[in-house]
């Protein structure tokens, strides 16, 4: 039960976000962080099927899930932190924006996952 738990836990950012957001832009929070934890267990299953468990590289013992669960809700808490203080953003800017981040995101999340 707690393997599921923990498998799971990073979807208390939905709810999170929901009340976080303005209004407007919920919808938009809400897509940006589902595509973040597809992104994530993708990644780690792309790593996974190649062999590799731990990275690429040994400098890092802990699991991909973990570090790339970590990485994701440091990325997802400044994304909401940022949407939380622009109430007024037009949409256009505020999906090219929450695209930037995702970008970076996968960026960052595959370099910690290769370490």
């Amino acid at each position: 039960m707690s393997q599921l738990i923990y498998q799971w836990i990073d979807l208390i950012w939905l709810p999170i976000s929901w009340f976080a957001v303005h209004k407007q832009h919920r919808l938009k929070a809400l897509i940006f962080i589902l595509t973040c934890f597809i992104t994530m267990r993708t990644q780690i299953e792309l790593m996974y099927s190649t062999g590799f468990e731990t990275g690429i590289l040994p400098f890092m013992d802990t699991p991909l899930y973990t570090r790339g669960s970590i990485v994701y809700s440091i990325i997802i808490a400044l994304f909401l932190i940022l949407a939380h203080y622009s109430p007024r953003t037009r949409d256009v800017v505020f999906f090219a924006a929450s695209l930037s981040i995702y970008i970076f995101a996968f960026c960052v999340s595959m370099v910690i996952m290769l370490l």
